[in-house]
């Protein structure tokens, strides 16, 4: 694992820079929990140690594939394999799951290189790192869906059943914009 040097740039490649107790399942049976983990976001990997007095160096590079998942505190990571539905790759946090489809959000670090300045009146901008969040519908026939920023598009992600959401989402006044109005829309559409 590479140790970052903090001083080179602003925020974390990590969702969360500590290493935090968790369990790794493969197709739904544990295979490691209490261990330390953490969620590399700009890598899309999860680093491991076995106990937590040893060194950062000192984690192991968690090889994703088809069936593990990774819980860690609230939240339950799935990873995915490119499909002929689907070309995405990589770990999800599952928001919510039902029996024909699933909210996952793809949390992204991406690292902005340093900027000089161009002027003497102006000043240099630090490295960093952006979060950045996309959400996705996933139909258990393994098709997964970028959700746009719209509102209307958003429904038209629905497919044959759009018609029936949008009416559900007008007249129950549901900001579909929001984690928890898309939760209740997908709980809908599961009903479906």
């Amino acid at each position: 694992v590479d140790v970052y040097l903090e001083a080179n740039f602003t925020g974390t490649p990590y969702q969360n820079k500590a290493f935090q107790n968790g369990t790794i399942l493969k197709n739904d049976l544990v295979i490691a929990q209490n261990i330390g983990l953490r969620y590399n976001a700009a890598k899309d990997l999860f680093e491991v140690k076995k106990t937590a007095v040893l060194k950062d160096d000192q984690a192991k590079v968690l090889i994703g594939s088809k069936g593990i998942s990774i819980n860690l505190e609230n939240e339950k990571y799935v990873f995915l394999t490119p499909n002929e539905n689907n070309t995405a790759q990589g770990y999800f946090v599952d928001l919510y799951s039902g029996e024909k489809a699933a909210l996952y959000k793809k949390i992204k670090k991406v690292y902005i290189p340093e900027q000089k300045a161009y002027t003497s009146l102006a000043s240099n901008v630090a490295a960093k790192y952006k979060e950045k969040v996309i959400l996705y519908l996933f139909k258990k026939e393994g098709a997964l869906v970028e959700l746009p920023n719209s509102k209307k598009s958003k429904i038209k992600a629905f497919g044959d059943q759009s018609k029936e959401v949008k009416i559900y989402v007008k007249e129950n006044n549901i900001n579909i914009n929001k984690e928890s109005g898309l939760i209740e829309v997908i709980s809908y559409y599961n009903t479906l």
